[in-house]
């Protein structure tokens, strides 16, 4: 082969490796793109809209998570939710679940959002949060006719404490007494108290205003200084995009602002710790 031979066949090569080189680049910048542009409002509210269904699990605990009156679980805390579900265009999907397994539910995709759930450390090593919907701090329930009128007087006295397994309240209260009854709902505990197998019900205000508005021979103690104050979100899987996430908050923002959640507060009956009036053990 001449020299002028091996100088072309040279040059041939370099221009093909520079075709075939730039044509592998668009490829993988195509796919890149493409992958952009398909995870544009993220992976898992992308799934949500594929599947048709935004699936959201729901442990009762009234007014904020409520049975509703043809058997579907409904409640304030699921409105942020359900103008999510409207805007994506899918059916929103309550999930019965019940406080000791809710989260265990969550991390096994039986449903894509766990409803007012508090945050706390032991859930956020297993799971992720959105951003709160609301807040609260935890207080007792008593008889109207109950001899205690404080928390030291409760827990002074030895006898049973009842609260609902699993519940954040719950897991506080163990830092205070260990005389407590764990039960398998907030129904069951105030029945405990209503019964007298049980001296108080530690649980969160919402729930307790709920209670003693159903009952009027039931009051509300509220622990000074706070034994338990939280923030209640949703629980989301620990894998969920950043985008997702963005879109589900930016949702509970808008029903905030809104004053959505505020007019449905009203509506149940939810007033603020310091707005309790008769209902606080006097």
């Amino acid at each position: 082969m001449t020299k002028t031979s091996k100088i072309v066949l040279a040059v041939l090569a370099v221009i093909l490796v520079a075709i075939a080189g730039g044509y592998i680049g668009s490829g993988f910048r195509g796919n890149s793109a493409s992958a952009t542009s398909g995870s544009a409002q993220g992976n898992f509210i992308e799934d949500i809209k594929k599947r048709g269904e935004l699936r959201v699990g729901v442990a009762i605990a009234p007014p904020m998570t409520v049975e509703q009156a043809d058997g579907t679980l409904g409640g304030p805390n699921l409105i942020p939710l359900e103008d999510l579900a409207k805007q994506l265009g899918v059916k929103l999907v309550p999930v019965p679940a019940e406080w000791k397994n809710i989260v265990a539910g969550l991390q096994a995709n039986r449903y894509d959002f766990a409803a007012n759930l508090d945050y706390t450390v032991e859930r956020s090593l297993a799971i992720g949060f959105t951003d709160p919907v609301y807040q609260y701090q935890g207080v007792f329930v008593v008889k109207a006719d109950s001899p205690f009128k404080t928390v030291e007087e409760l827990l002074a006295n030895g006898g049973q404490i009842t609260a609902a397994q699993g519940s954040a309240p719950e897991k506080a209260l163990q830092g205070h007494t260990s005389n407590i009854m764990s039960v398998d709902s907030y129904s069951n505990a105030i029945s405990s108290v209503q019964s007298g197998r049980a001296i108080a019900e530690f649980t969160d205000l919402p729930t307790a205003e709920s209670q003693a508005q159903a009952d009027p021979s039931l009051k509300i103690i509220v622990p000074e200084p706070e034994i338990y104050s939280a923030s209640a979100a949703y629980g989301v899987p620990a894998s969920i995009d950043p985008r997702s996430l963005q879109i589900v908050n930016v949702a509970i923002e808008r029903a905030q602002k809104s004053g959505q959640l505020k007019q449905a507060y009203a509506k149940v009956g939810y007033v603020e710790i310091d707005s309790l009036g008769d209902l606080r053990k006097k």
